[in-house]
């Protein structure tokens, strides 16, 4: 913390310091051979004490604390090969993540070395990566909230899309449970995280245009949480969870008539051929996930290069969160080039998804959760609610504070 000595009391000190024969040593009156004109030990202290730094902006709800300086690299010799498992490839917070992989290996002269795979390559799904993280088979990983909430629905809290009335809103959110839910990834996998991937808004591509609530009647929608699941029910819709890297081949043979994902993850995967509209976003639906190490491959890692590890993490958050809104704004224009129909929700409509998410999402996840007694329904009372301004009741019902 930097504390300012106002202009007075630096002035009346210099004076002191020139009446005891001041201007050697910059420590100042402690060690002085002014004898009794030395001025007390706890009148040089008092500048620093009266200047609080009242004025300074509090950061905003977007922005993670920058690291005011960079940990000194003092560990040699170790040599440790980790294999980083993202969603997959075609994402683009994965392909950023090469930066961080790049910033690791360079501060620490080449000891870490990270190797790119994802859930695809290596046949999993990601819905039991808690587990996997734990024992130790994903020894360094990717864990989406909206995946693993099937059994622990906790993580969910900030996956009630619709209840935000904006992008920054959500991730005021984020923020406010951000160590909380860091806490909770520690205490079921066991192991530490490193830093967090956002991924774009969501978005609806189909094979029809949705225009009116109508539209939604009965239309088989690849969904990737349960809370997602819910809010696409109270559509009309009929909700599929499924696995990324099916999704294509379902669209592709009917068994989907929609799906909903990224505009740059649809577009990655090459949903524009088997899909002809793409509609929204959802406001507020950034998704996050949680890049885990197991615990005892921590444990074994030196102090410095920790630290090198969540410093070059806190870095790739930060270019992640400022890439964000680009990336929706570009992949929407690349699926309109590749012939896709696009539009956003219309006010009716994105009316019925906030109505959606108060009277029927966020009901049904916390009762998942174990009621508004569990942990998520005393977290989202106490740290959402105040910034959504919608709280859940002791009945379990929610509704506008």
């Amino acid at each position: 913390m930097i504390r300012v000595i106002p202009a007075l009391a630096l002035f009346l000190l210099m004076l002191m310091l020139m009446a005891c024969g001041g201007g050697g040593d910059a420590g100042g009156g402690g060690a002085s051979t002014g004898g009794a004109s030395a001025p007390p030990a706890t009148v040089m202290a008092e500048p620093t004490a009266m200047a609080e730094p009242t004025a300074m902006p509090e950061p905003t709800a977007m922005a993670e604390p920058k690291a005011m300086e960079e940990t000194e690299l003092v560990s040699s010799g170790y040599d440790f090969d980790f294999q980083y498992v993202c969603v997959n490839r075609t994402l683009r917070p994965c392909q950023l993540v090469e930066e961080f992989i790049k910033g690791v290996e360079e501060r620490t002269d080449g000891q870490i070395e990270i190797t790119l795979s994802s859930y695809p390559e290596l046949g999993i799904s990601g819905f039991d990566m808690i587990r996997l993280i734990d024992d130790g088979t994903v020894e360094f990983g990717e864990i989406y909230s909206g995946f693993v909430a099937g059994d622990f629905p906790i993580f969910n809290i900030t996956n009630i899309w619709g209840l935000a009335d904006s992008p920054e809103q959500y991730l005021e959110m984020v923020a406010a449970v951000k160590d909380d839910l860091y806490r909770i990834v520690t205490r079921e996998s066991g192991g530490q995280v490193v830093f967090r991937n956002f991924y774009p808004s969501q978005y609806f591509y189909s094979k029809r245009p949705l225009q009116t609530i109508d539209d939604f009647e009965g239309m088989k929608t690849r969904v990737h949480s349960p809370v997602l699941g819910d809010l696409i029910s109270a559509l009309g819709a009929d909700d599929q969870t499924m696995a990324f890297a099916e999704v294509y081949t379902a669209l592709e043979r009917g068994i989907l008539e929609a799906g909903v994902t990224a505009a740059s993850a649809g577009y990655g995967q090459r949903w524009y051929e088997v899909t002809d509209y793409l509609t929204g976003p959802f406001i507020g639906s950034f998704a996050q996930t949680f890049i885990t190490i197991n615990g005892d491959t921590w444990a074994e890692i030196p102090p410095d290069l920790q630290q090198i590890l969540l410093e070059e993490g806190l870095k790739h958050e930060q270019r992640n969160l400022e890439a964000v809104y680009v990336w929706d704004e570009e992949a929407v224009g690349q699926n309109i080039a590749e012939g896709m129909e696009y539009s956003e929700f219309s006010p009716e409509l994105h009316v019925i998804l906030k109505e959606a998410a108060i009277n029927e999402v966020l009901p049904k996840w916390i009762e998942r959760t174990g009621g508004p007694s569990s942990e998520a329904g005393q977290l989202y009372n106490e740290l959402i609610a105040p910034i959504s301004g919608v709280a859940v009741n002791p009945d379990g019902t929610a509704s506008r504070q």
